[in-house]
């Protein structure tokens, strides 16, 4: 409402939201695309021959690695989930990575195909819950690989040691990823 300001934690949970929604996701997105690459040779090789399916294969990195696991929601009123009653301020724990697995919603879904359609994954939420920067972080993904397939065609990782996921609760991407071109 007019002449209502935001508070010093407000402030500092909406810098803390920006760091983390505008630097953390899109860093990880674009290095768990990587990755799913070099891990699906196959997919690498058919992203290669059809680089038009660099959209589908970007959604499909978001549903399958998904770079922001988990989130926080609050009801408002009473509402049954599943035949559990929540109150209203319980906490309810949304795990979007396991979420965007769920063999009830898709197909195979262990497996990394860049030309999955549908793919209704919720990587970026969704309705009124969804990421402001969603459409910013898609772009510069598609940007980031389309560039590194180009300018490096021989791309692959340098090691075969299993690689090590940052050490974070809520995001999900490897620590580094040494790659050899």
């Amino acid at each position: 409402m007019d002449g209502e300001r935001l508070t010093q934690h407000e402030i500092l949970g909406f810098f803390q939201l920006l760091v983390v929604g505008g630097q953390e996701t899109t860093t990880n997105l674009i290095t768990n695309a990587m990755l799913c690459l070099f891990d699906n040779s196959d997919q690498l090789a058919r992203l290669k021959k059809q680089p038009e399916l660099l959209p589908s294969a970007i959604e499909e990195t978001l549903r399958y690695r998904s770079p922001f696991q988990w989130l926080m929601r609050t009801p408002r009123q009473p509402i049954e989930l599943h035949g559990q009653n929540l109150a209203p301020g319980e906490l309810i724990l949304a795990m979007v990575g396991s979420a965007n697995r769920d063999s009830k919603q898709f197909a195979d879904a262990d497996r990394f195909d860049i030309g999955r359609n549908p793919n209704p994954h919720i990587a970026f939420g969704h309705g009124i819950h969804s990421c402001l920067g969603a459409a910013l972080s898609r772009m510069e993904a598609k940007i980031a690989v389309a560039d590194l397939l180009e300018r490096f065609p021989k791309i692959e990782r340098a090691t075969d040691e299993p690689w090590e996921p940052r050490n974070a609760l809520h995001v999900h991407g490897p620590t580094r990823l040494p790659v050899r071109y």
